[in-house]
C-alpha cells in the first residue's frame, strides 16, 4: 500500500491512544483499513481482536471489503460496523442480565411515535405543548447524553420538561415491558451492561486489544462512553476525525470530544493529516481561509501537489429563479467546454427548501438529476397536502386529494370513518364532495362522524372563491384558511421551521410561475407541477446531476461544485446568528461544501429570495473570508455594494435620492416604480447625483435608471 509519511505512521503506531486529525481528502479511510490489516498481519494481532466503528453501514462495507482485498482473505473476523450495530451484537448474548429477552425487538421511528401517541393521549393536556414527534426528539437527546428517566426528574426546568417526565418514564417502561428498546436504548443498555456487570466488561474490554473509531468529530456523550469503556484495559484507542468538518451538533454530536481527547487521554500521540489528494490548491487555499476564523478548532491546514487550479467563481444573481437557471447554464457550458457528464455536477444547499427553483430549471431544460439524502420537493408530504387541497378545490373528482387532505390538519376523523366513507361512495358511484353532502351518509358513519364530515365539506365550498386570486395569492391564502402553518408547527415543532420553509417555497413556485405564464391560473399551476414532477423520466443509476443538503455531502466528491443561497440567513443560517458556536458550525458547513470540489466551486447568491419576501440579509459574511485571490465575481458592481443593509434605509426617490446613493447600497431592495410596477435593485453604479440604478422589474424586465430620476419608492 503506497502511502505518504504521515499516513504510515499512523498506520504503523505500535500502540496507545492516537488522534488522528484527518482532514477532508487526506485519505483517511486509507489509513485507517490499512492499519487494521497491519496489525493483523505485522502485529500478530488476532482478527478478531480488533473492533472498528463506523457511522454508516456504507461506510462499514467499504472498510471490510478493503481490509479483506490488502489480507487476501474474503471472511474477516474483525468487528467492523456502526454502533448500534455492534451494540446489538453485543446486547443479543447479554440482554437477559438487563431482563430483556434475548428475542428483543427493536423500534424504528414510526414505531416509536406510535407508542408515544398513545402515551400522550392518555396524560391529557395541550397536544400542542408537546407532541409523539417534538417528545420522541427531545427523549432521544436525554438517552444520546445519558440520562435517563428518574435523572431526567431532578433537571426540569420548563412547563414542557415538567409534561415530559411522566412521558418518558412511562415510555421507558411501556418498552420494556412489550420487550422493546428503540434505537438510543441499543447504546444506553449496552453502556449499562458494562456497568452493571464487570465481568461482561472485561470479556469484551479484553478481547479488543485495538478499538478504532471513524468520523470520532460526530460521537455524542454516550458514544464516547461506549468507547472509553471498551479501550479501558488495553488503551490502544485509535480515532480518526476532523474537527473542521463536525457538522451534526443538531442531532446530539459533539466537537468536544475530538477537541479534548488529548486531555481525555494524556499520553496520545495526535497525528495530522493535512496533505489532500482531491481538491486544487486554489480550492484548499479558500477553504483554509474560511475555516481558520473559527475559534475552536485544532491548527491545521490542509495542502496538495495538485495544480492551482481556477479561482472559485461567485454568481450574483437577482433572485432564486435566476439562480436555479445559472446551475443550468454552468452545467451546460461546462459539458461543452471540458466533455463532463451530469454525474459530474453537485448542487449544495443549506435547506431542503432551496432545490425548488434548481429543480424547475433542471427539468425545464430536461436535465436529469437525483436528489441524494432526501426526497424531490415535489414530493415532500406537506408540498403534497397543499398541492392537494389545490386539485380537490379545481376538481371536485380528484378522490385521491380529497382523502389524502380530509383529515389534515387533525379534524377527528378516523381511519374507520374514511373506510365507511369510502364504501358509502363507491356503492353508490359518488364523488367526496356528493358523498358528503348525501343525506344517507349518517346512516353509514354515525352522527358524530356525519358533523365532522359536514365541516369538511362546508370548509372546501369556502375555499372555492379563492381560484379567481392569483396563482401565488391563492395558494398563500389557502395555507392560511386551513390554518396550515399552525398545523406543522404542532405537530412536529422540531422540524416544523424546515417544512414551513417548503411552503413558502411552494408559493414562490406559483409567483414564478404567474411570471412566467401569459395567463396564469391555479389549474394551469398545477399542470406545470404535474409535468415537473414526472420522475419517471430518468432511472436510477443514470447520468444525473445530484442534488443535495450540505449535511448529506460530507464524505463525497464532485469534480464541480455548486452552493446555492450563500446569503446571510441561509448560510451562515438564521437559527446561528446569535450564537458564537452555532456559528462556527455554520462556517465548518462551508467548509465541507468547498472541500468537496475536485476542479470547480461555483458560489450562488440571490438578492431577492420570494420564500423570504425580502431582499434577503445580503451576501453570506463568509464570502469575505475567502482570500480575495481566490476568488473571481461574476458581477463586480453589485457584490461591491452587497453588504447586509436593512431595505428600509433606502428611501429611493427623484432629486433627493442623491443622499441614498452616498449612504447604504440600495441592492437587494424592492422598489416600485410608476410606469414600470415592482421590481428589485440588481445593481448601482456610481454615487450622488450621476448614481444608475439598474433595476430588474417582473414584467417590463431590466432597466437602467439615473437615481436622480428614478421616481422609485420603496414595496412595502
Amino acid at each position: 500500500m503506497e502511502l505518504n509519511p504521515v499516513q504510515r505512521q499512523a498506520v504503523e503506531h505500535p500502540g496507545g491512544p492516537l488522534l488522528i486529525l484527518a482532514g477532508a481528502g487526506s485519505g483517511k479511510t486509507r489509513v485507517l483499513t490499512g492499519r487494521v490489516a497491519h496489525l493483523v498481519r505485522e502485529r500478530g494481532v488476532p482478527e478478531g481482536g480488533v473492533l472498528a466503528f463506523t457511522f454508516t453501514n456504507k461506510a462499514a462495507r467499504e472498510m471490510r471489503e478493503r481490509v479483506e482485498s490488502l489480507l487476501g482473505s474474503d471472511d474477516i473476523r474483525s468487528w467492523v460496523g456502526t454502533f448500534h450495530a455492534t451494540c446489538v451484537r453485543i446486547l443479543r448474548r447479554h440482554s437477559e442480565l438487563l431482563g430483556y429477552p434475548r428475542s428483543f425487538v427493536i423500534y424504528d421511528t414510526d414505531d416509536q411515535r406510535g407508542l408515544l401517541r398513545e402515551l400522550l393521549r392518555d396524560e391529557g393536556g395541550d397536544d400542542r405543548a408537546l407532541t409523539p414527534a417534538g417528545a420522541g426528539s427531545r427523549i432521544s437527546r436525554l438517552k444520546n447524553e445519558g440520562i435517563t428517566p428518574e435523572a431526567f426528574e431532578s433537571q426540569i426546568r420548563s412547563p414542557i420538561d415538567r409534561r415530559l417526565a411522566p412521558v418518558y418514564a412511562r415510555y421507558a417502561k411501556a418498552l420494556r415491558e412489550r420487550a422493546a428498546m428503540d434505537f438510543d436504548d441499543l447504546l444506553l443498555y449496552t453502556v449499562r451492561l458494562f456497568d452493571a456487570d464487570e465481568s461482561v466488561l472485561r470479556s469484551y474490554a479484553g478481547r479488543f486489544q485495538h478499538v478504532l473509531v471513524d468520523e470520532y468529530q460526530d460521537t455524542n456523550a454516550i458514544q464516547f462512553e461506549l468507547i472509553e469503556r471498551l479501550s479501558r484495559i488495553h488503551r490502544n484507542l485509535t480515532v480518526v476525525g476532523d474537527d473542521d468538518q463536525s457538522i451534526y451538533r443538531w442531532r446530539g454530536a459533539d466537537v468536544g470530544n475530538i477537541l479534548s481527547f488529548e486531555k481525555q487521554f494524556p499520553e496520545a500521540t495526535v497525528l495530522r493529516l493535512t496533505q489532500n489528494y482531491r481538491s486544487t490548491r486554489t480550492i484548499l487555499r479558500a477553504a483554509n481561509g474560511v475555516v481558520k476564523h473559527n475559534v475552536g478548532r485544532k491548527e491545521k491546514e490542509l495542502w496538495t501537489e495538485n495544480e492551482a487550479g481556477n479561482p472559485l467563481m461567485l454568481h450574483v444573481l437577482p433572485d432564486e429563479e435566476a439562480e436555479g437557471e445559472k446551475v443550468v447554464s454552468l452545467l451546460l457550458e461546462a459539458r461543452r467546454r471540458d466533455g463532463r457528464s451530469n454525474r459530474d455536477f453537485v448542487v449544495l444547499y443549506r435547506t431542503n427548501a432551496q432545490s425548488r427553483a434548481v429543480e424547475n430549471a433542471l427539468r425545464r431544460s430536461a436535465i436529469p438529476y437525483q436528489i441524494t439524502g432526501g426526497i424531490s420537493f415535489y414530493e415532500r408530504r406537506e408540498v403534497k397536502d397543499v398541492l392537494a387541497y389545490l386539485r380537490a378545490v379545481v376538481q371536485p373528482r380528484d378522490t385521491v386529494a380529497w382523502l389524502r387532505v380530509i383529515n389534515v390538519p387533525g379534524r377527528g376523523i378516523g381511519k374507520t370513518t374514511i373506510d365507511r366513507l369510502r364504501e358509502f361512495m363507491d356503492a353508490r358511484s359518488l364523488t367526496v364532495p356528493e358523498a358528503l353532502a348525501h343525506p344517507d351518509l349518517v346512516q353509514s358513519v354515525g352522527p358524530a362522524s356525519a358533523r365532522k364530515l359536514a365541516e369538511v365539506s362546508h370548509l372546501f365550498e369556502s375555499l372555492k372563491p379563492l381560484l379567481d386570486l392569483s396563482p401565488p395569492a391563492c395558494v398563500a391564502e389557502l395555507v392560511a384558511r386551513v390554518r396550515y402553518r399552525e398545523y406543522l408547527q404542532e405537530d412536529d415543532p422540531v422540524e416544523a421551521s424546515e417544512r414551513i420553509e417548503n411552503v413558502e417555497e411552494l408559493i414562490a413556485g406559483a409567483e414564478a410561475y404567474a411570471r412566467r405564464a401569459e395567463e396564469p391560473s391555479v389549474d394551469g399551476f398545477l399542470a406545470e407541477v404535474s409535468l415537473l414532477t414526472d420522475v419517471d423520466l430518468w432511472e436510477e443509476g443514470e447520468d444525473t446531476v445530484n442534488l443535495m443538503t450540505i449535511h448529506s455531502a460530507k464524505g463525497l466528491e464532485f469534480p464541480v461544485v455548486m452552493i446555492a443561497g450563500m446569503e446571510e440567513g441561509l448560510l451562515p443560517h438564521a437559527s446561528a446568528l446569535d450564537d458564537p458556536a452555532e456559528l462556527e458550525e455554520e462556517r465548518r458547513l462551508l467548509y465541507v461544501a468547498i472541500t468537496r470540489a475536485q476542479k470547480e466551486v461555483h458560489l450562488l447568491h440571490a438578492h431577492y429570495r420570494r420564500s423570504w419576501n425580502a431582499s434577503g440579509g445580503g451576501i453570506s459574511r463568509f464570502i469575505a473570508e475567502i482570500p480575495r485571490e481566490c476568488l473571481e465575481i461574476e458581477e463586480a458592481e453589485p457584490w461591491q455594494a452587497a453588504r447586509p443593509v436593512s431595505p428600509r434605509r433606502y428611501a429611493g426617490a427623484s432629486s433627493s435620492s442623491s443622499s441614498s446613493a452616498k449612504g447604504p447600497s440600495p441592492v437587494g431592495v424592492r422598489v416600485l416604480h410608476p410606469q414600470f410596477g415592482e421590481g428589485v435593485v440588481v445593481a448601482c453604479e456610481g454615487v450622488g447625483e450621476r448614481a444608475k440604478l439598474t433595476v430588474q422589474f417582473r414584467r417590463a424586465g431590466t432597466k437602467k435608471i439615473l437615481a436622480a430620476f428614478a421616481e422609485l419608492s420603496h414595496a412595502d
